[in-house]
């Protein structure tokens, strides 16, 4: 009886130890690579979750056992051979590119091993981890809700396979554009049953070579700092208004590295949002010292209505690399800030025409200016795009008082909009105020002769 229940056993070892790569992932992805033995020092490789970001990124999972329902599905196959081009294209057309870059030019914080800030990011993952690879911790936040893991992980694994549209279309979006649409993105996450932006992050991560530990849903207490919420416990209600900030923290790491923890917010970054939702400005409080990225972010941090969360990224970042569509360059004092131009600026998309910077064009035409080996952000256009990378000349030093500091009439924080009706299943749509709506109300200024700033 014990030797057939020995044969039984290396029969169903077998099985789940002998996983076959699809052919996409072959020859193009470090997810191929074999998970190292555990150390003593570190937390064990969560096979569940690290197989899940796996099928979510178009490769086989370890375990064809338990996902062999979902990897025979011909929803899945369709899935993952339209997500291998993808990724493909955009790794050649910026991601490859961008880590080389990043690597020589923005030492010593390209290997910055403290807290890295993502502000506006939805779940864009690896333009943060190829800029900033070696972060201790990357806060990332928006206004897409995150998705809860304790449902997720009730689903069958042939159930996740035929829910994953929304997952590819907000995939397809920043693989074909390099950055999300708030607003599609809202509508396409909320389909199906495999919601937010838990399996995008997760896709991501696969896709970079991640391995995953951990998966939490969280919550922000009043005091800033962050608790978890367990299956048994309620979730708060879920939108841009509510005074309860939920979120995700994953723990994941290369599979020879070390643990890295990643936190995403949904929450309004407006002023009136800060305002009302409980422990947001503590949190955002004490993330100095941090780099900050900045990219694709609506032109928000140029309207009165988000100059607290700019005034947090200016006295918590000791970097900040951006394009832009990020914190306008008026905002760069020179006494306080060292900046690089990259690329070039000749104007805003026509989207966002009324945001030109005359002080900005004047400053790529009268400073040294670096080449730009890639397109990034808005500007999809080759050899239209531009970075601005700023560090503090002295991080301990006080900045300068902010232009908007320097009036003597103090503004007002406007109230949050009303309440939107609850649609799909208890979500809400977008709020229209804080999502990226550009101001298109004035004519972009003629390049050759530069007017006044935008704001």
């Amino acid at each position: 009886m014990k030797r057939a229940l020995w044969i039984l056993g290396g029969i169903f070892w077998a099985c789940q130890s002998a996983p076959s790569e699809p052919a996409q992932a072959k020859n193009a992805s470090p997810t191929s690579t074999p998970v190292s033995p555990v150390s003593l020092n570190r937390p064990q490789v969560d096979p569940y979750w690290t197989d899940l970001a796996r099928l979510l990124a178009g490769f086989t999972p370890h375990d064809t056992l338990f996902w062999r329902e979902a990897i025979r599905d011909s929803a899945w196959k369709k899935y993952a051979s339209g997500l291998e081009a993808l990724w493909k294209a955009r790794k050649k057309a910026l991601y490859d590119s961008l880590r080389v870059w990043a690597a020589r030019e923005l030492e010593p914080y390209h290997t910055w091993k403290g807290t890295v800030f993502y502000p506006f990011s939805g779940a864009d993952w690896p333009t943060v981890v190829y800029v900033y690879p070696q972060g201790q911790r990357y806060i990332f936040f928006g206004l897409e809700q995150e998705g809860d893991p304790h449902l997720l992980r009730l689903l069958s694994p042939g159930e996740i396979a035929q829910n994953l549209r929304g997952t590819y279309s907000t995939l397809e979006d920043l693989l074909r554009l390099s950055f999300f649409k708030t607003k599609d993105m809202q509508e396409k996450l909320a389909q199906g049953k495999v919601r937010g932006l838990l399996p995008v992050f997760l896709a991501l991560f696969a896709r970079t070579g991640y391995v995953v530990y951990s998966v939490q849903h969280i919550y922000l207490r009043e005091d800033g700092t962050l608790d978890t919420l367990s299956p048994h416990k309620r979730k708060p209600p879920q939108s841009a208004w509510d005074n309860t900030i939920t979120g995700l923290r994953f723990q994941v790491g290369l599979p020879e590295g070390p643990v890295q923890e990643v936190v995403y917010l949904s929450l309004n970054a407006a002023n009136a949002g800060l305002e009302k939702q409980q422990g947001s400005r503590a949190f955002l409080s004490r993330l100095r010292p941090c780099v900050t990225l900045i990219k694709s972010a609506s032109y928000l941090l140029f309207g009165a209505d988000f100059s607290e969360m700019r005034r947090l990224i200016l006295t918590q970042s000791v970097a900040i690399l951006e394009e832009d569509s990020g914190i306008p360059y008026r905002f760069f004092d020179s006494t306080a800030w060292r900046v690089q131009l990259y690329g070039v600026y000749h104007a805003p998309i026509p989207l966002f025409r009324s945001k030109f910077q005359a002080d900005l064009w004047q400053a790529y035409r009268s400073q040294p200016v670096k080449r730009l080996p890639f397109n990034i952000g808005y500007h999809t256009v080759p050899g239209q795009s531009n970075l601005i990378w700023s560090v503090r000349r002295n991080p301990e030093a006080a900045l300068p008082p902010l232009p908007e500091e320097t009036l003597s009439a103090q503004r007002t924080v406007s109230p949050l909009p009303p309440k939107p009706a609850l649609q799909d299943s208890g979500s809400f749509a977008p709020p229209e105020t804080a999502a990226a709506v550009p101001d298109t109300g004035s004519a972009s200024p003629a390049i050759g002769v530069p007017s006044g700033g935008s704001e």
